[in-house]
């Protein structure tokens, strides 16, 4: 199912646009500044499922007569158009049955289901109760695992499930056949049980708002963990926003996704861990910042420059992720200095880059005298330098250089009580400035020059 959401004139948003594929299977975290628009995409995602979304959970002040959400499912158009009379928006189509029953959406305080749960099993609890003495239930041993990986503790062992009318529900036994119902454990619990429970239902397309919320930092991280697993297991798409940097920080590269606004023009696009963490949260307490591309690039900057004790002024160096993201942070932080002034921050990226559109004419980002690390190391070892210890690389390895960068420099278990490197960052390193002595010095006065300015 693949699904194509317009927002035009809803609330502060002049234009919004969302789509997703969800035969892909996969996580896709939203992430952005309070009040940029995850709410409100969150509720037009819900609206396909409950019409009367907007009518429960919002203000109608929020629309105009020139408010719009229209939606494209699977080649189908559905519009909703401001309604005058309701004061929201509104649609003559009918959304079909199949459709809503492969979306489920988790709303944000105080209206999602995990903040209203209370006594709402209270009518079947009879049966529920009466279950208990005839040994009337099974042991959910998934749902158990699935509970012990998020939570780490075995409280859960005893957990049951009953059928009642046709629904599965779930209670923890304990001695002399007293028992906890879903419903009153942590509002937390609560939550996660229920989204297993519509992971197993097969809905093609499950939405949850802050999915941090209710949760610690490692219930966090591990949900996403385990939510990845099930996505592939159950060939289903689950959408979510957090304000967790430990949860983000979990995220592969394709799953995160950055909101920002742009005269209340909203995009929605793929970034890295590093880059949403310079915008939301900044990094305080430094005077300089070098934007660079990975951790390695990272590591041979900082092998470069001088130690922080000797410099006039502290700097922070931070891997961002590709080249354009590099330069998109720091021409961000021109307009806003959530890092710092302008003059205070800049791009140093592979040599490979230098001719890409983005970053000419830009005296603000510099480039090492190296194609990469990796290749220029790969390049050497292709070319028989006998400085660079031999190791097997599989033929069907598609980006060797990175591999072998990583068979040199990564410890190697050789016994039960020694590790061996083959050759250390440093002195790859080391051995690279050896090829380009006089780019490698220009490099580090350049460095030396903003640092010192």
């Amino acid at each position: 199912m693949k699904i194509h959401i317009q927002i035009h004139n809803v609330q502060h948003i002049k234009e919004l646009k969302f789509s997703a594929d969800l035969s892909d299977s996969k996580l896709i975290c939203i992430v952005g500044k309070n009040g940029v628009g995850k709410t409100t995409l969150i509720r037009s995602i819900k609206n396909i499922q409950s019409t009367d979304t907007f009518q429960k959970t919002a203000s109608p002040y929020i629309f105009n007569e020139n408010s719009q959400i229209s939606y494209s499912i699977d080649e189908e158009v559905y519009d909703f158009t401001y309604n005058s009379k309701l004061r929201m928006i509104d649609s003559k189509a009918i959304v079909p049955k199949h459709i809503k029953d492969n979306i489920f959406v988790e709303l944000p305080m105080p209206h999602g289901n995990r903040f209203t749960h209370f006594q709402k099993l209270g009518d079947v609890d009879a049966e529920l109760r009466k279950s208990i003495p005839l040994k009337d239930y099974s042991e959910p041993h998934e749902l158990i695992s699935f509970l012990a990986s998020i939570y780490g503790h075995s409280k859960f062992s005893q957990l049951k499930e009953v059928t009642i009318k046709g629904k599965k529900y779930y209670f923890v036994l304990k001695e002399n056949d007293f028992y906890i119902r879903e419903d009153y454990l942590s509002s937390g619990e609560y939550f996660v049980i229920n989204l297993y429970k519509m992971i197993q239902s097969k809905c093609k397309c499950i939405v949850i708002d802050e999915i941090d919320i209710s949760l610690d930092s490692s219930a966090q991280v591990n949900l996403v963990n385990e939510l990845r697993r099930l996505c592939q297991q159950y060939e289903i798409s689950i959408i979510f926003t957090t304000h967790s940097l430990a949860l983000m920080k979990t995220l592969e590269s394709e799953e995160l996704h950055y909101m920002e606004a742009d005269n209340n023009v909203i995009s929605l696009t793929n970034k890295s861990y590093h880059y949403v963490k310079s915008v939301l949260f900044g990094f305080h307490g430094w005077d300089k910042y070098i934007l660079t591309e990975d951790k390695v690039l990272e590591q041979y900057l900082l092998y470069i420059l001088p130690s922080q004790d000797i410099t006039p002024y502290k700097y922070k160096v931070i891997y961002v992720g590709g080249g354009t993201q590099v330069v998109s942070l720091m021409e961000r932080n021109s307009d806003n200095n959530f890092l710092a002034t302008e003059s205070n921050v800049i791009c140093v990226l592979d040599g490979d880059q230098r001719n890409e559109r983005y970053c000419r004419h830009n005296d603000k980002v510099l480039f090492i005298p190296f194609e990469s690390i990796e290749k220029d190391l790969y390049q050497l070892y292709c070319e028989g330098d006998t400085r660079i210890p031999k190791v097997e690389i599989e033929e069907r390895c598609v980006a060797k250089d990175k591999k072998l960068f990583e068979l040199l420099t990564y410890v190697k278990r050789t016994s039960q009580f020694t590790t061996e490197i083959l050759m250390p960052e440093s002195e790859v390193f080391d051995y690279l400035r050896s090829k380009k002595t006089e780019q490698v010095a220009t490099l580090t006065t350049q460095l030396l020059t903003f640092l010192e300015s």
